[in-house]
């Protein structure tokens, strides 16, 4: 049965779920967090742990409380909206289920793949894995994560299991991790074959004719553009329940994201993680046709959050997974452009002008508010998802005030610069709907929400509102 029991001066449950938070991102060193936020969140976040499952429903929609409350704590919310965060988000969720009775262990932990039921079991397994590590227990993490038989889990899901567990290397919560992986091993897999272990190897051995580089992700989209396999592909108010759709968006996703080339050095790795985090925030805020509403789309978005982790996943990786783990992430995105018609950019002199640049010490000492007005629109949403895009968005215009060390060619296509603060500002100004409500009556009322579907294809836009 779930442990209901806790009130909000209940303090022991910290203990009870060995629950900590205990790294300090640059997103800490904000204004308005202190002893008192940081003793909330992590209060708040053990209560989630013990009294609240996994999936919030019975089509494994994912619990998103610790994600929106940590989110929106690095961001400087008062102790007061952190309570709010919890409180709204419980009010959806499952309670935490028994253990089955079933003894995880190392010689059959892949043997209840997939069954939501074991997912107490699986976390028990993992915290004991970790605390047995003692000081190495992020490798252990990791080591699991990029088990091949694990792997598929974890890249499926729209980023869901490896954006929990870029949560918890984060800021340093074995809880959080064991959960993450816990989470990883009960979930479906996403595709078929792309993370296989012998087709994710042909991703990530790349034998290119040209150059060093390969092909740029900008040159990389076009293509897919072109591609018969994608021009071919018919029309779903929902893709994803097309198993025609899905398979050539995989296939695609497979073709392409071969062609990105990763270099394994220190200086590689960040230019290409430059060049991925751009092109993926330009995706999103600009597949509105001209003369039609805003819109900003559901899955991309979520390619966006999860890319904000992926440093985080690099602190912890060598060289050769750190490069993996980005290829990974690329073809994620990849598919995701691929299944929703691999849409036309349309990128406005808004989305590509002149960032507004600054660095934490500015918030701190108040020198520009243009971000912390973000920030408290951010913190404010109702949406769950809105500080998260906010927060990866953030870091965009951190990581852009120091230029790529690495230079290419000049035929490789690199993507224009992004005006972060802009697709942040879009984002907590257009998305008014609450993750909490009922949706028909927002509707009616007007809200905004993300948008789901092809938007690639002609058919999308003759139901789409015009300005």
């Amino acid at each position: 049965m779930a442990d209901n029991t806790h009130d909000n001066t209940d303090y022991t449950v910290t203990d009870k779920a060995k629950m900590t938070l205990d790294h300090a991102p640059a997103g800490l060193y904000l204004p308005g967090i202190d002893e008192t936020t940081h003793k909330e969140a992590v209060r708040l976040c053990a209560r989630d742990f013990l009294e609240h499952h996994v999936f919030f429903n019975d089509r494994g929609f994912h619990n998103h409380l610790n994600h929106h409350l940590l989110s929106v704590f690095s961001l400087g919310a008062p102790a007061k909206r952190l309570q709010e965060v919890f409180d709204q988000n419980k009010e959806i969720l499952l309670p935490s289920h028994s253990p089955m009775d079933v003894d995880v262990t190392t010689e059959n932990f892949t043997e209840h793949f997939s069954n939501e039921r074991c997912y107490p079991n699986y976390v028990s397994f993992f915290q004991r894995e970790l605390d047995a590590a003692g000081d190495n227990w992020k490798a252990v993490a990791c080591d699991y994560f990029f088990d091949p038989r694990v792997f598929p889990l974890g890249m499926s899901g729209i980023f869901h299991p490896f954006i929990q567990l870029g949560y918890g290397l984060e800021f340093e919560s074995k809880t959080i991790v064991a959960t993450a992986l816990a989470q990883t091993c009960v979930h479906s897999s996403t595709f078929k074959t792309m993370f296989s272990e012998h087709v994710f190897a042909d991703i990530c051995t790349e034998e290119l004719e040209d150059d060093n580089h390969g092909l740029s992700l900008m040159q990389i989209l076009d293509k897919m553009r072109q591609d018969p396999l994608s021009i071919s592909m018919e029309f779903s108010a929902v893709p994803s329940s097309k198993v025609s759709i899905t398979d050539a968006a995989e296939r695609l996703a497979i073709k392409y994201s071969s062609l990105w080339s990763v270099p394994t050095t220190k200086e590689g790795i960040s230019a290409k993680y430059h060049e991925l985090l751009s092109v993926v925030a330009l995706v999103y805020g600009s597949m509105t046709r001209p003369g039609y509403k805003l819109l900003l789309h559901f899955a991309v978005m979520h390619c966006v959050t999860s890319a904000y982790f992926l440093p985080i996943y690099f602190d912890c990786l060598p060289i050769e997974r750190q490069a993996q783990i980005l290829k990974a992430h690329c073809a994620v995105v990849l598919a995701t452009f691929a299944l929703h018609g691999s849409p036309e950019l349309y990128i406005t002199p808004e989305i590509s002008s002149k960032d507004t640049h600054c660095t934490v010490s500015d918030l701190q000492n108040n020198v520009n508010n243009q971000w912390l007005d973000v920030f408290s629109g951010a913190i404010a949403s109702n949406d769950m998802h809105v500080p998260k895009v906010v927060r990866t968005l953030w870091r965009g215009s951190l990581l852009y005030s120091f230029p790529s060390k690495l230079t290419f060619d000049n035929d490789y296509t690199l993507p224009p610069p992004v005006n972060w603060l802009y697709l942040a500002r879009i984002t907590v100004d257009t998305i008014d709907f609450s993750s909490f409500r009922d949706p028909q009556q927002q509707a009616k009322e007007g809200k905004r929400f993300w948008t789901f579907g092809m938007v690639g294809h002609d058919k999308f836009w003759d139901t789409y509102p015009k300005e």
